[in-house]
């Protein structure tokens, strides 16, 4: 009977002495391995978070940088627009209509026939005594505008009488001893009131 508890004491201190050597040591050691694996896991998480973190602030700064980039664009080509919108205004409205109103204008026999006679008088007072032609607008007939010049001024025309012109409105003088053509038709005009009213119609159209 002492024999066998003897041995069961043999085997009670064998096993404690490998749970103290071996089980002890490999609970510890699985502890630590677990609180490492936690450690580097929050560590791998952390990293993580920051990375992500990163990565927004990267995207929201290039989101931001192309908002701003598409803005300027956006507001170049909106400016751009304008400009060519207020162009093609000036270019239908503003000129188109001049040259509309200045033909008009500048083909009314009547209207024609006093400014031919006031520019051969001014002619006259300054001396001027040569052969010269009258050129007026091909919308009108010679006949309308020679029933209203005096006749001192028919009698010194080419074939005492007015040309018909390649233009809708006003006239040319030619003075051909000199060679020089006073143009006063209807582009002569136009070019030259338009040089004078184009700013003042954008002022007044655009407000710039």
């Amino acid at each position: 009977m002492k024999s066998l508890e003897s041995g069961k004491n043999k085997m009670q201190k064998i096993c404690d002495a490998l749970r103290k050597e071996t089980l002890d040591p490999a609970k510890q050691e699985a502890k630590e391995i677990i609180e490492n694996a936690h450690l580097q896991a929050a560590e791998i998480v952390n990293e993580a978070r920051e990375r992500v973190k990163g990565l927004l602030q990267g995207a929201v700064s290039d989101i931001e940088q192309k908002k701003r980039a598409f803005e300027s664009s956006l507001q170049i080509a909106c400016r751009q627009g304008i400009e060519k919108l207020k162009e093609k205004i000036e270019k239908e409205v503003l000129y188109q209509g001049l040259m509309d109103l200045v033909a008009d204008e500048t083909s009314e026999p009547k209207f024609l026939a006093q400014w031919i006679g006031s520019f051969l008088q001014a002619l006259e007072a300054k001396g001027i005594d040569e052969d010269f032609s009258v050129a007026v607008p091909k919308s009108v007939t010679a006949r309308s505008v020679n029933t209203l010049l005096a006749d001192r001024f028919l009698d010194r025309l080419k074939k005492k009488s007015v040309a018909l012109g390649d233009f809708e409105g006003g006239f040319q003088i030619k003075l051909h001893d000199r060679k020089v053509t006073i143009d006063v038709s209807d582009r002569a005009l136009r070019e030259l009131i338009a040089d004078f009213i184009r700013r003042d119609f954008r002022d007044l159209l655009f407000q710039v």
